[in-house]
């Protein structure tokens, strides 16, 4: 069977990682199994760069250029894990990459992803799928979140709904019912912040860019008035459909939050942030349970899973079963470069996706630009 190669950097900002797949189509389901991962990171210079551009008055040239250079990026993810033993000289016939969102406007019909396909392309020299947000957009959808296609063939159980969540820089859930075989089935969509509040939290107090396994977070004190204060966001009276990015969650909403100049010990904010996570991906959890969306699992995936207080704070909040993706055999860090070799498998075989209940898009809709490999390759 054909092999795809799915490549994604998240919200998180953190590099990309890159994951061969081996699907086929079997009775009436996609099977899925991966074949080999790596991860490529960016550097300091060129995240920080990134991140620039998360100012509405960025100029054009620097996202010009940084198109290409984190193109550049993907492309030697790519050829890494094209070098891994595991694939014994196959060599995936398309690649599926999401590139790196800088700005995501969903009620503006608008989310911009850098990381050319022909750049990928020309360097790989495999044809390549790219921008699959677009056309969903163009379609009246919010574009995100596109984990739950990835998500119903991976974690869907017979017997119980499945709630899949999502912890990357923003979290997302995905409600799968018992038995569910199609994707108009399902609900999904962005429930607030993952990780990014924590990791922005993690670079003012100098500790690194993140706060590896809730460690801080562990040593501090909820403090009530900021959760309240954080919980009382419009994003999180807002119905579904929706989504949302770092245009909410980021530098702003620090200030909104009041952090600016808030006298209280930076741990303790750590262990705020951090429940504030916690609570909003289980309060939806709560939301879909009341609306007839019955819960009895849930699978967290994503960098956030690795988050050992993070997950207990999740936990603590559940009377379900919770466990992270790798409980299933699943590494919880390649869910997502699954989704988009995934994605590419579809876009190759010309398959419209009804994403009527996820992204909220008026009609089935086929996601993805092919760059093809250039000339004399």
């Amino acid at each position: 069977m054909p092999l795809a190669l799915g490549l994604m950097s998240g919200t998180s900002i953190d590099g990309v990682d890159a994951a061969v797949c081996d699907i086929s189509y079997k009775g009436g389901r996609i099977r899925i199994k991966i074949l080999a991962a790596a991860k490529s990171a960016y550097g300091a210079r060129l995240r920080k760069r990134i991140l620039s551009l998360n100012d509405i008055n960025s100029p054009g040239e620097q996202i010009c250029r940084l198109n290409v250079e984190v193109a550049e990026v993907f492309a030697r993810a790519a050829l890494k894990v094209l070098k891994s033993p595991a694939l014994k000289g196959k060599k995936p016939e398309y690649i599926g990459s999401h590139g790196q969102t800088v700005f995501h406007l969903p009620k503006l019909g608008a989310s911009l992803q850098i990381g050319d396909g022909s750049v990928i392309a020309a360097r790989s020299g495999i044809k390549t799928w790219f921008d699959f947000r677009s056309a969903d957009l163009a379609l009246g959808g919010q574009g995100a979140p596109l984990a739950p296609v990835i998500h119903l063939p991976l974690f869907m159980d017979q017997k119980t709904g499945v709630g899949v969540v999502n912890i990357g820089g923003i979290a997302n859930v995905t409600h799968i019912p018992a038995g569910a075989a199609r994707l108009n089935k399902l609900t999904a969509y962005d429930t607030g912040p993952g990780c990014m509040v924590m990791d922005m939290w993690a670079r003012k107090m100098g500790a690194g860019d993140f706060d590896r396994n809730g460690s801080i977070a562990s040593k501090g004190a909820i403090d009530k008035t900021l959760l309240k204060r954080m919980l009382s966001h419009p994003y999180f009276r807002a119905r579904p459909p929706k989504s949302t990015g770092r245009e909410t969650f980021g530098e702003s909403f620090l200030k909104w939050a009041g952090l600016a100049g808030k006298a209280v010990a930076s741990r303790d904010v750590m262990a705020t942030l951090t429940e504030l996570t916690a609570q909003t991906i289980t309060d939806e959890i709560g939301k879909l349970n009341k609306r007839g969306r019955k819960t009895g699992r849930i699978v967290l995936c994503g960098g956030g899973a690795l988050n050992g207080y993070l997950v207990k704070r999740i936990k603590a909040h559940c009377r379900i079963e919770v466990a992270p993706s790798d409980a299933l055999g699943i590494d919880c860090k390649l869910v997502e470069p699954a989704l988009m070799a995934l994605l590419a498998f579809y876009a190759e075989k010309g398959v419209a996706l009804d994403l009527s209940k996820l992204t909220g898009s008026k009609k089935p809709v086929l996601l993805g630009k092919l760059a093809p490999v250039p000339c004399g390759q």
